[in-house]
C-alpha cells in the first residue's frame, strides 16, 4: 500500500441520463494511501468532439481508506440536448499510483427539460369522503381501519342456504328450541337398547332365566304367585294347597307335584306335609323361606 494514492472511481453527477438543466458535476474518489488525503484535479466536457465546459475539482480531506466525492467548482448547463463525453483527472500531492488518477470518458445523454414542478392539489378531502364525487372504499382493503366498524345485518347469510350457514353440530350446550329427533339406528343409544327380535329370544330361552338370574329379579320386581322346577327357582312361587292342584302365575300344577320344586311359603305357617325348607342363596328378603318338595317314598 502507498503512503500517497487517490483513486477515481465514478461520475456520480450528472447521470448517464439526465434531463436538460443546470449541474454541478462531481466524481467520486477514494484514499488508498496510509495518510489523509485532499483529492483535486479537473474535469472536461466535450460535444461532438469538441470542448464545450471545463471545470477545476476538489475533494474535502479523506481519512486513509474513505470514500468520498470531488465536487466542481463551477455549475454546468447543457446548451442543448444530446449525448456529451465527460473526462476528468484527480491526484493528490505525493500521489505515487498515477494509473488510476484519469476516470475513464463517459458518454451521458441530455434529455428533455426537466419536468415543472407538479401543481399543488388543493384539499379536496370532502370529495372522498361519504356522498363525495370521489368516494373512497375500504371493501377489499387488507388492515384495520382506525374507528370501530358495526356489523351490517346478516342473519340471513347464517342461515339454512345462506353463504355462511351455521353449523350447530359439533357445537356443546342446548339449543332455545326443542329439535325433532333425526332417524338414528339403535348404535347412538347408550346402553343399546333391546329389540323387539332380542327380547322375543329371550323369552323364548331357558338358559337366560337361571336360578340366580330370577332370584335376582324377585329382589328387584318383588313378590309373585307361581311354581318352578328345583333348577329353575320360582320368581315369588307360593304353593297354596287346593286339593291336587298348586297354584302357580299362568297355570295350575296337578299331582304330582314334581319332586325337588321350591317354592316361597309363609315363615308363619307350618311347612305342608312331603315339603322341608330348604336354604339358598341369596335368602328372600320377606317373611318367607325356601321349601323343597321331597321325592315320594
Amino acid at each position: 500500500m502507498a503512503d500517497y494514492d487517490v483513486g477515481v472511481l465514478a461520475l456520480v453527477v450528472p447521470a448517464k441520463s439526465a434531463p436538460k438543466a443546470t449541474y454541478r458535476p462531481a466524481v467520486s474518489v477514494r484514499n488508498n494511501g496510509i495518510h489523509d488525503a485532499l483529492a483535486s484535479g479537473y474535469l472536461r466536457i466535450y460535444a461532438s468532439g469538441l470542448l464545450v465546459f471545463e471545470t477545476e475539482l476538489y475533494s474535502a480531506t479523506l481519512a486513509a481508506g474513505a470514500t468520498g466525492n470531488a465536487q466542481a467548482v463551477d455549475y454546468w448547463t447543457p446548451a442543448a440536448e444530446g449525448f456529451y463525453t465527460i473526462h476528468a483527472y484527480l491526484s493528490t500531492p505525493l500521489d505515487q499510483v498515477e494509473s488510476n488518477n484519469m476516470l475513464a470518458p463517459v458518454t451521458i445523454e441530455i434529455t428533455g427539460a426537466t419536468p415543472p414542478e407538479p401543481p399543488v392539489v388543493a384539499a379536496h378531502a370532502a370529495q372522498h369522503e361519504e356522498g363525495g364525487t370521489d368516494e373512497l372504499s375500504i371493501d377489499g382493503l387488507k388492515g384495520r381501519a382506525a374507528d370501530q366498524q358495526d356489523a351490517i345485518a346478516h342473519a340471513t347469510s347464517h342461515q339454512a342456504g345462506g353463504a355462511d350457514a351455521l353449523n350447530v353440530g359439533s357445537l356443546q350446550g342446548i339449543l332455545a328450541q326443542d329439535q325433532p329427533a333425526q332417524v338414528h339406528g339403535n348404535t347412538r343409544h347408550n346402553p343399546v337398547m333391546t329389540t323387539a327380535a332380542e327380547l322375543t329370544a329371550h323369552a323364548g330361552s331357558v338358559a337366560v332365566h337361571t336360578a340366580a338370574t330370577n332370584l335376582a329379579n324377585r329382589e328387584t320386581t318383588g313378590l309373585e304367585t307361581g311354581l318352578v322346577k328345583s333348577d329353575q327357582l320360582a320368581i315369588g312361587s307360593q304353593v297354596f294347597p287346593t286339593g291336587d292342584k298348586y297354584l302357580r302365575s299362568d297355570r295350575f300344577w296337578h299331582a304330582p307335584v314334581p319332586d325337588y320344586l321350591i317354592s316361597l311359603w309363609p315363615i308363619a305357617l307350618p311347612i305342608p306335609a312331603g315339603w322341608a325348607a330348604v336354604l339358598v342363596d341369596p335368602a328372600p328378603n320377606t317373611p318367607q323361606i325356601y321349601i323343597q318338595r321331597l321325592p315320594t317314598p
